[in-house]
């Protein structure tokens, strides 16, 4: 297990050099949906180059706005990619926050129903038309091994569900602050190896080998996701070959703050997790 660090403060400065934040349109099954898509400065000075692609899921009752506040950027997230593509902490990527919700013809966001069903189904949305869309649009990398998937909350059970059933374009997963709702909600805690015996099922028949995913885990211990995803990650790491710690050069990382449930956790989780998946 990891301790994570609080991201320094030059990372929350805005940076006039930095890339860009704009509003994205995709079709799914009829409907136009939206997400918001950062794009690094290098897409601009070196129009010729190709970028991995990081696609975040967000909480529960929250949007495609919130893990950048907004297309003003109004949390601290761009300026930390920024900051740690400039700093060569990172490779410059792509980023995109799609959302799970509907739309009525006002762009309304409709109530979310079944959390359980929409993010154990939005895989299918995101290799179906997100993907395809974001690659017809943009100079990604379009490879597996150059795509990640994370979430917060809702959004990491829906990390959890893309990893065990829809994994195959993506290869790195940050599930933050959720554990994995196949059996149940909190399934991780009260159906802790039958939780697990689902995920790695559910990687088995999407044909994956514990060589083709890696994952970092990461909640706070103050977190009210920490007594559900602790047990579950714990076994996790005793499920060789399929999930082997990150110490011991495996696929598994898994990491604690002393944090509590909210998005000013993720930048910690992030700086940590991404310099990991997309090097310089």
């Amino acid at each position: 297990m990891m301790t994570t660090t609080r991201i320094p403060e030059r990372y929350r400065i805005p940076r006039e050099d930095g890339g860009t934040l704009e509003e994205f349109h995709y079709d799914y099954e009829g409907e136009k949906k939206r997400a918001l898509v950062y794009l690094p400065r290098e897409a601009r000075s070196d129009p010729g180059r190709r970028f991995p692609t990081l696609t975040l899921f967000h909480g529960g009752g929250d949007s495609e706005n919130s893990f950048f506040g907004g297309p003003e950027a109004a949390s601290p997230f761009k300026p930390m990619l920024d900051c740690m593509i400039a700093e060569g902490t990172i490779a410059p990527l792509i980023v995109v926050t799609p959302t799970y919700y509907h739309r009525d013809p006002g762009s309304a966001r409709t109530h979310a129903g079944d959390a359980m069903h929409l993010t154990e189904t939005f895989h299918r949305e995101v290799n179906e038309a997100l993907i395809p869309a974001i690659d017809a649009a943009y100079p990604t990398i379009a490879d597996r091994n150059a795509r990640a998937a994370g979430g917060f909350s809702m959004g990491a059970e829906a990390t959890w569900s893309t990893l065990a059933w829809g994994g195959q374009n993506i290869r790195y997963y940050l599930p933050m602050s959720g554990d994995f709702w196949a059996v149940s909600v909190k399934g991780g805690l009260d159906h802790t190896a039958e939780t697990c015996d689902r995920l790695i099922e559910g990687i088995r028949s999407s044909g994956l080998t514990p060589a083709d995913y890696e994952v970092f885990a990461a909640t706070g211990t103050e977190d009210i996701a920490y007594p559900a995803m602790r047990p579950m990650v714990e076994e996790l790491m005793t499920r060789a070959p399929w999930f082997t710690p990150a110490e011991e050069g495996g696929n598994l990382a898994w990491a604690v703050s002393p944090g509590w449930h909210g998005y000013e956790w993720c930048w910690d989780y992030l700086a940590m997790a991404l310099p990991r998946f997309f090097p310089a």
